[in-house]
């Protein structure tokens, strides 16, 4: 039974003007059904109770229809008016903006912000509470919950699978709790490389901790639109709680599990999942269900991310303005110099477990819902619905179920759905379209 009591926010929109109704963002949705293809002249809209937030389809839309919404906005109209207010920059900032993360933070203290916390220390904190959960007896496979997008696909559309979810918060929730512990008082805004954010800070179970998720791409646009060049402002540094050591790789895929390691956790190498992409929707998900439900499962950690290059090229970034490869080499260096400069020595890992261990008085929990309402509530056409709304398409013969993905739904079937929901319109099939016009140009003769 669904526990859905709230619309889920607006991450992603369609600008109407712009849509010429292609359907490459229907083909690259993995969930489908949040997109409404019904009205010709509306264009396809978003049903944003069953979007998950993925960002394939801005990427697909090669006619810019469809766009991302963020607090970048209302967090620059909120400095403004003197609001109280403390940033949390995530790790994949520091590979967005290339030896300038320390200028970064004296610009954004230099328009108003009070403090900076670094949500690497954040995945610190995460990977810790990761390991508690896993001794105290949490089910297995425990799937990590940093990524937002991952989060929504289950809660919607496999809430069975909720239970298994990490039962603590993600990097930048468990960063906000110590936070607001130790510097209360503050609204919180997220340096974020991610558009799927807002869903995880307005869900009731987060408990609005934070209050502006603030795009990298976003961000970008006002730096730009307003001549702001960073390399112009002092570098600063983060008001603590201190430096992360490998939570810096948070960002790019595996590096949970990189983290994970230094805790010498007696795990083989099949024990920890990896995996990242759009894939992971249907390929990934399927086997791990039927992995469950034949319980020899021995996977104990699943590192998932929904961008395929991690958060580094995440949606809330402009994922072209540089190769993975050159993100890689970026966090790399990083990554060396930090090691060089703040963990040279086996007392600064000590120092930092003892850290982690005194925040046993903070509660880094998190649950979940079951948002499944909204999706259970279409209808799944019988064989009779089937074989009638093939009809409508000029589908009377088993060479006419073609499954050309035209439509984007990748199967006739799936489309049938989609009509039966009145999402789609049989006429704006291409074995319908062929037919028709093959039957018009022979009337016409």
């Amino acid at each position: 039974m669904s526990d859905n009591t709230f619309s889920l926010p607006a991450i992603v929109d369609v600008d109407s003007d712009k849509c010429v109704q292609c359907h490459a963002c229907i083909q690259v949705c993995p969930v489908k059904y949040c997109n409404d293809a019904s009205d010709l002249e509306k264009g396809i809209t978003v049903n944003h109770d069953l979007c998950i937030g993925c960002g394939n389809c801005i990427r697909a839309c090669t006619h810019d229809a469809r766009y991302i919404i963020d607090d970048t906005e209302q967090f620059m109209e909120d400095l403004k008016k003197g609001e109280k207010i403390a940033c949390l920059v995530a790790p994949a900032a520091a590979v967005n903006f290339p030896g300038q993360l320390h200028n970064l933070l004296g610009w954004l203290k230099s328009i108003g912000v009070q403090k900076n916390f670094d949500v690497s220390f954040g995945a610190e904190i995460t990977t810790y509470q990761y390991l508690q959960a896993y001794k105290k007896g949490a089910n297995t496979p425990i799937i990590a919950q940093p990524c937002p997008a991952v989060v929504n696909f289950i809660e919607i559309y496999k809430p069975h699978l909720i239970k298994y979810l990490a039962p603590t918060g993600s990097p930048v929730m468990d960063i906000a709790c110590w936070v607001h512990k130790h510097h209360p008082g503050y609204k919180l805004a997220f340096i974020s490389p991610c558009i799927a954010k807002k869903r995880e800070f307005t869900d009731p179970k987060t408990k609005n901790r934070i209050q502006y998720n603030v795009t990298i791409a976003n961000l970008k646009k006002y730096m730009d639109a307003n001549n702001i060049a960073l390399s112009s402002f002092p570098q600063a540094d983060f008001d603590g709680p201190m430096e992360a050591e490998r939570g810096l790789l948070y960002s790019q895929p595996g590096g949970l599990y990189e983290t994970f390691k230094r805790y010498n956790v007696p795990l083989k190498l099949h024990q920890v999942r990896r995996t990242e992409g759009v894939e992971i929707y249907e390929e990934f998900f399927e086997e791990l269900e039927k992995e469950i439900e034949s319980g020899k499962s021995e996977v104990v950690l699943v590192d998932i991310l929904n961008c395929l290059h991690g958060c580094n090229r995440g949606t809330g970034t402009i994922y072209d303005e540089r190769t993975t490869d050159e993100i890689l080499k970026i966090q790399d260096d990083r990554l060396e110099e930090h090691k060089k400069k703040n963990y040279s020595t086996d007392q600064e890992l000590d120092n930092l477990e003892k850290l982690l261990q005194s925040m046993e008085d903070i509660d880094f929990s998190r649950e979940y819902s079951d948002k499944s309402e909204y999706f259970t509530q279409l209808e799944d056409p019988d064989e009779e619905g089937i074989k009638a709304l093939y009809e409508e398409m000029y589908k009377f013969e088993p060479e006419d179920i073609k499954n050309c993905a035209c439509c984007g739904y990748m199967s006739c079937e799936a489309m049938a759905k989609a009509i039966l929901n009145g999402l789609y319109r049989p006429q704006q099939c291409h074995h319908f379209l062929e037919v028709y016009y093959r039957r018009h140009s022979k009337d016409e003769e």
